[in-house]
């Protein structure tokens, strides 16, 4: 999950409107009238172009609901697809635990070795256990390149190195936080321990028994694929992203894979196809929740038991659209009556440019620092847009949050109002 967008998740997390519905189950409709009630329930978003990707409903095996939205190259007008590869980022990362638990299962590690086994000069390596990667309590930090380098292929014995240069953030086991650069080393320990690369335990542990042809870690041998671009939004519409390499996410958040291609993955896991040790490590309360954000990709899969009914979707478009589907569609196939969601439609007002620059500095959200800038007649969290509608109101398309700032008696900014999270402003831009 990109840095610069991955404290941002917090807010579709937390917030109380995308909050997965625990009623129970009633009136279940039937498949026909099920495809009707979603296309109704999409077509106001479809009118309005918001949608880009690949969507699917699926109750077991059989799937209920499929299709696809949008340009996956609007450059060349190629059309997103059923087979169309989209980045899924961090939804890579349940892949990895399932090739770090089959490894397990093999004796070929376990959870408290230390990995200086492996990585005999990694500073702290014999503090950091196997444990600590998996569950985020290592103290790498969360990422370990700079934006300007992320176009660059790297290996697992690449960011090794990288994070071997990097200040842990905490004494390893003492606290947890988010890495995809645990993440990361992880996988060169996974290659060591077994005497295989990333690619070949991914090919022999999950792609080749699945039969999954439309999911791979970016390589060299990739490079011909038509995959899916990314988009971010700008005040003038949207622009394609900056291209990145994905490698250096490697097991993070490397992985391009369909909406097909990953619930065939979660149905063997749910099967215990992969071993019931997977199972109980990636399902928590019968449940999947896997999410992933990165270079304005989106990407989700969420299962639940209770009515075995499974919403997937990649995206090469950051929009609130997508994460009202993953709220609204599973209360749909339950029977609920659900409204079409109202595509925001808010009019952009101009605020000069000392105004948006007073707005600028250091917010906290999700515990964390992002730095909100002023550009171009906005502001922008990182990468992700804020619209201004008012003198102190913002609109996020990302996510359809509105944004306000809370100012002193001096007019002096406090905090950024995000959906309803109160984001704390800590100083000026450094």
């Amino acid at each position: 999950m990109n840095s610069r967008l991955s404290l941002l998740v917090i807010v579709f997390l937390l917030s109380g409107n995308l909050a997965l519905s625990q009623e129970s189950d009633k009136n279940k409709p039937t498949d026909s009238e099920l495809k009707k009630r979603i296309e109704a329930y999409i077509a106001p978003m479809e009118k309005a172009g918001q949608l880009s990707g690949s969507f699917l409903v699926a109750r077991g095996d059989k799937i209920l609901f499929e299709k696809s939205w949008g340009f996956a190259d609007r450059q060349r007008k190629i059309a997103f697809d059923s087979k169309t590869s989209s980045c899924v980022a961090s939804v890579s990362k349940p892949v990895t635990v399932i090739l770090a638990v089959k490894l397990l299962g093999d004796g070929k590690i376990s959870l408290r070795d230390p990995i200086s086994k492996w990585l005999k000069d990694f500073p702290n390596g014999d503090k950091i256990q196997v444990q600590h990667l998996l569950y985020h309590r290592s103290g790498i930090p969360h990422r370990l390149t700079k934006p300007d380098e992320e176009n660059i292929a790297r290996t697992a014995a690449d960011m090794v190195e990288l994070a071997s240069k990097a200040k842990l953030d905490f004494e390893p086991g003492s606290r947890n936080q988010y890495s995809s650069g645990g993440y990361s080393v992880l996988v060169r320990v996974l290659e060591l321990a077994s005497g295989k690369s990333y690619q070949q335990l991914l090919d022999e542990i999950v792609l080749k028994p699945l039969q999954l042809k439309n999911t791979f870690h970016p390589g060299p041998k990739t490079k011909s694929r038509i995959i899916a671009k990314s988009y971010r939004w700008t005040l003038d519409g949207q622009t394609v992203a900056s291209e990145k390499d994905y490698s250096f996410l490697v097991g993070a958040g490397s992985l391009f894979s369909t909406p097909r291609d990953m619930l065939a993955i979660s149905r063997a896991l749910t099967k215990e196809k992969f071993g019931e040790l997977a199972k109980r490590r990636l399902t928590r309360f019968g449940r999947l929740q896997w999410n992933g954000i990165t270079n304005h990709y989106r990407a989700y899969l969420n299962y639940n038991s209770q009515t075995d009914v499974t919403v997937v979707m990649v995206s090469n478009n950051m929009v609130g659209a997508n994460d009202s589907l993953r709220v609204d569609i599973p209360r749909i196939v339950k029977g609920e009556e659900v409204k079409p969601r109202i595509v925001p439609n808010h009019k952009r007002v101009s605020l000069p440019e000392d105004v948006l620059k007073q707005y600028a500095g250091r917010y906290n959200i999700g515990g964390s620092p992002m730095p909100v800038r002023a550009q171009n007649g906005a502001l922008y969290a990182n990468d992700w847009l804020l619209i201004p509608i008012s003198e102190k109101s913002f609109f996020s398309p990302q996510d359809y949050s509105i944004v306000s700032v809370t100012t002193n008696d001096k007019g002096e900014p406090q905090s950024l109002d995000w959906g309803g999270l109160k984001c704390k402003r800590l100083g000026p831009l450094k």
